[in-house]
């Protein structure tokens, strides 16, 4: 049985077969829609003329605009696949129908019990001693209403706003009330719009994107924001920064390239091996900021040497990134700082018994609160490839072919928000509106829990 490779192929013009228990998805076969090619026609032509294609055929009215500039590529593959030689992939307890699936023999240990425990138990600690820290500030105010530095924090809106996130964190079913969310308002950062390029490599900047807003959706628990804006910028307060680019370099080319890949791979691949990360000499030549990545658009040799390390989860202490002390704190030539030698804990289909299913509005929405923003497959068809804006309703049943990442909804709308990898020429400024069940939006989705430290910073 193969694992199973889905390409960002050229939608405006492919379509695939289903997956079934093939490696990866071929993008060869005709589109369901065969409008009439002009001569000479551009790509974004073309796209357009067979998006209209496909509305004309459709029974549901569009809610979306569309034109020019898709995917904010200067380039497009063509539409044959050059022949790939035959890989054999031993079947094994961790796939489930072609595709790949948690390892259960993991998931039960002693070790990822363990960590999942600590987890939890961190969070109680954590709260209790943002708790503390308001009490006794409150305490402080009623004991010296004239001390200056305490009424600043009061007053300071950054500060209030922390603590605000924060409580609101410990009780985040509330949000499963609301009739829009999105994680973005509550306080998460979840990265940059990037552009992938010409490389079908969405599973990879779907899963790095996912990983990092995971990871700092645990900080926030964690209360380092609190801390952080309590006391300014103090030793707890860091920046992790996974690398697309090396992901792909080190997976196997069965596994992940530039012709497609899987999320479940990736991240089973985080949680054996480790989480990729940005090289030092990145971080101190051009610090954290969004150009660092340094992504290439091709598969290149590895050379993260943390692939032949025997990453223990959670076994360093967190590393200081940023900061006015950052500096002194990067030791020169180590090439191992970027992610602190990160392994991921655990992740799963949010339909975790038949994940070829699409899960309800419902368990997306627990999930997405639960575990943060998470991977989201949908079919892409001409009409997401040309998509400008508005809601996108799209009814296509094919098989996942792209991959987003879903960060949010609005029931009015009744539609999910996600974020794409298209660059933010694309869409609304990289992100879409895609109504609940569109092209088959969630099936396959997945979330990624990173390891607690076992070290105290």
């Amino acid at each position: 049985m193969k694992s199973r490779k889905v390409p960002i192929a050229l939608v405006t013009l492919l379509t695939v077969a289903a997956l079934g228990y093939q490696n990866r998805v071929s993008s060869q076969n005709a589109p369901p829609c065969a409008s009439p090619a002009r001569p000479n026609s551009s790509i974004n032509q073309t796209a357009l003329d067979s998006c209209s294609c496909e509305q004309a055929d459709g029974s549901d009215k569009p809610s979306y605009r569309v034109g020019a500039s898709a995917f904010g590529r200067t380039r497009v593959a063509s539409a044959g696949n050059k022949p790939r030689r035959s890989v054999e992939v031993v079947e094994d307890e961790d796939m489930y129908g072609g595709i790949k699936m948690p390892s259960q023999a993991d998931l039960h240990s002693p070790e990822v019990r363990g960590l999942k425990e600590k987890v939890l138990s961190v969070r109680k600690a954590r709260r209790q001693a943002v708790e503390l820290a308001w009490q006794n500030l409150q305490r402080d105010h009623k004991f010296d209403p004239e001390n200056y530095v305490v009424n600043q924090r009061l007053r300071s809106k950054q500060f209030l706003a922390s603590y605000q996130r924060f409580l609101d964190l410990q009780n985040g079913d509330q949000w499963l009330t609301w009739s829009r969310f999105d994680w973005r308002e509550r306080g998460l950062d979840v990265g940059p719009v990037l552009n992938q390029g010409t490389c079908e490599s969405c599973w990879a900047f779907a899963s790095m994107s996912v990983y990092q807003s995971s990871w700092k959706l645990e900080q926030l628990r964690l209360g380092y924001e609190f801390f952080d804006e309590l006391y300014g910028h103090v030793d707890y307060m860091y920046q992790r920064i996974p690398s697309v680019q090396e992901l792909l370099n080190c997976m196997s080319k069965e596994e992940g390239d530039c012709d497609g890949g899987w999320h479940g791979s990736a991240f089973a691949f985080m949680v054996k091996s480790h989480v990729p990360h940005i090289p030092d000499r990145l971080v101190w030549n051009k610090g954290v900021q969004k150009s660092i990545e340094e992504y290439t658009g091709r598969k290149s040799r590895c050379t993260d040497i943390l692939r032949m390390t025997n990453v223990k989860r959670g076994g360093q202490a967190l590393v200081l990134l940023d900061g006015p002390d950052a500096r002194p704190r990067l030791p020169k030539n180590s090439d191992r700082i970027g992610t602190a030698f990160d392994r991921a804990l655990t992740w799963g289909y949010v339909n975790e018994k038949k994940p070829e299913e699409i899960p309800t509005v419902d368990q997306l929405k627990r999930a997405l609160i639960e575990h943060g923003p998470l991977v989201a497959p949908l079919h892409g068809d001409s009409c997401f490839s040309v998509y400008r804006g508005g809601i996108f309703n799209g009814r296509h049943s094919g098989e996942p072919t792209h991959v987003v990442v879903l960060v949010g909804w609005d029931d009015e709308k009744k539609a999910w928000l996600v974020k794409n990898s298209w660059g933010e020429a694309w869409g609304e400024n990289g992100y879409a509106w895609v109504a609940y069940g569109s092209n088959n939006i969630g099936r396959y989705a997945a979330w990624i829990q990173p390891s607690p430290s076992t070290e105290e910073p």
